[in-house]
């Protein structure tokens, strides 16, 4: 059954306090219940004591009982005493009226019960003191007049003549006041269980207030396809488990806009750059097949534009392809198969080979020189036709942008654990606000939209260093020149 987050939430801090709350009820409600019967048998005991000590355990036998003045009776909450004899006669009692001596309670109208607890007294009797100094007690409890009576029972030999001591008391007044503390837990326990339920109530409220913007706006991201919307927080809210929450949401929100206004840019871009090539072969294949006599020189020069369109667009889609694997293959570089094309690569040698494939064309006057310089021995861990790929993609751009009077020049160094290859051109340089996005795909800035290419050259070099925990570095001058740097890990 679905039940809301809140009612949930709220419903366990309220188990979790009325658990707490009665546990900690039962100990108070046992602490107090203890202590009180056992200042009650304190009380019963040290009264006993008291008359033990007193003069009437020498009154002779046989004499008016004498009267205690002085000590309330059993429906108070003082002590009734009761002194008995072997014969549990009634030697001295209390009295509710001290002045009336003559009048002793326990036989007087209340009707008082001699002894107390007649059970104990014979068995004090039956089995007497070993000698005349020792002494016999016990505790007991009895119903009278619908009261529970807590009675204290000792038996005593002094000079030859026994007596029986009870004393007793009356245990509700101690029943009334764990009856008031009961109700007094029971009362504070209620009203900070609902005070609990509304605080509880209240925060939980808040806290999932926060959580439901999160999810109207993620639906209205969903349904109105807008990145461009945030949550709404207050920074003075502190920076709390939420706040950090939604802070994090915005970045994430931020992150998707940009990599969805970054795909719509590239899904753009690539069907443009595909879709020249498309016509210009779809005009040559009608002019080829509508017009009867056209010229062989014409129709030649059609078939060869046909095929230099056709194989722009392969060289794009292959490109398209090589960045699409990159991005779903990121983590390749963990992978075993990925190891298994993974070798140990003299990169000094891999840059000569980049050398000598261009150098032939370099040579001659249409092209600008390029020089090879500072290059030293040195060895990474890599995939030899990827680094290859993203050092002629480097080269080739450098190349392409630098004047035919200007030079292209590499060169290899170790930087501490980085093998560190530079490409560095004479060219026009690349302006401070094309330099962002340099390494987008497709992008091709005002300068570079005059010459050929895809714009994809620059991602997938980027693409292929990073996959070998490298990093891939420009530093451009305006009419100076631009130098490309690519970091890799020294084997």
């Amino acid at each position: 059954m679905y039940m809301p987050l809140q009612i949930r939430l709220t419903g366990f801090y309220l188990l979790l306090l009325l658990s707490a709350l009665i546990f900690f009820g039962l100990l108070i409600d046992q602490q107090a219940t203890q202590r009180a019967y056992a200042d009650l048998d304190m009380s019963l005991r040290s009264r006993a004591e008291s008359v033990q000590l007193g003069k009437m355990l020498l009154t002779q036998p046989g004499s008016v009982p004498a009267i205690l003045p002085g000590i309330a009776g059993v429906g108070t909450e003082g002590v009734a005493i009761e002194i008995l004899d072997q014969r549990l006669h009634l030697l001295a009692t209390t009295d509710s009226n001290p002045k009336d001596f003559m009048k002793p309670s326990l036989q007087g109208s209340k009707g008082d019960p001699i002894p107390w607890d007649e059970q104990a007294a014979r068995t004090f009797l039956q089995h007497p003191p070993e000698n005349s100094y020792s002494q016999n007690s016990m505790y007991s409890t009895i119903t009278y007049q619908g009261q529970r009576i807590r009675v204290y029972s000792t038996i005593n030999s002094v000079f030859g003549s026994t007596h029986i001591i009870q004393t007793a008391r009356s245990e509700q007044p101690i029943e009334l006041s764990l009856r008031t503390l009961r109700t007094l837990l029971w009362g504070a326990g209620s009203l900070i269980i609902a005070c609990a339920a509304m605080g509880g109530w209240l925060i939980t409220r808040g806290i999932l207030f926060r959580v439901r913007q999160l999810t109207r706006t993620a639906h209205d991201i969903i349904q109105k396809q807008n990145f461009s919307q945030r949550v709404r927080y207050s920074p003075q809210s502190g920076s709390d488990e939420l706040s950090q929450l939604t802070m994090t949401f915005n970045t994430m929100l931020d992150q998707l806009e940009s990599l969805y206004l970054y795909q719509q840019r590239f899904i753009a871009d690539a069907s443009h750059e595909l879709r020249a090539p498309i016509t210009s072969i779809r005009c040559n294949l009608d002019l080829l097949t509508q017009t009867a006599n056209l010229p062989a020189e014409e129709a030649h020069e059609a078939l060869a534009d046909t095929k230099d369109e056709a194989e722009r667009m392969g060289r794009l889609v292959n490109d398209l392809l090589t960045l699409a694997h990159a991005d779903a293959n990121s983590h390749m570089i963990q992978s075993d198969s990925h190891r298994q094309r993974m070798y140990l690569i003299d990169l000094d040698s891999l840059l000569l080979d980049v050398f000598r494939q261009y150098r032939p064309d370099t040579d001659q006057k249409l092209h600008p020189r390029l020089l090879l310089q500072d290059i030293t021995p040195v060895q990474v861990v890599g995939n030899i036709d990827q680094l290859k790929q993203a050092l002629v993609a480097l080269v080739d751009n450098a190349l392409k942008y630098t004047p035919t009077t200007g030079t292209v020049t590499l060169s290899l160094v170790i930087d501490g654990p980085w093998s560190v290859v530079s490409v560095r051109d004479t060219g026009p340089g690349i302006a401070p606000e094309d330099m962002p996005h340099i390494f987008e795909r497709f992008y091709r800035s005002s300068q570079a939209r005059t010459q050929h290419g895809s714009g994809l050259g620059l991602a997938i070099a980027q693409s292929i260093i990073q996959d070998h925990r490298g990093m891939l570095h420009v530093e451009s001058t305006l009419a100076q020149g631009s130098t490309f740097t690519i970091q890799l890990p020294i084997h």
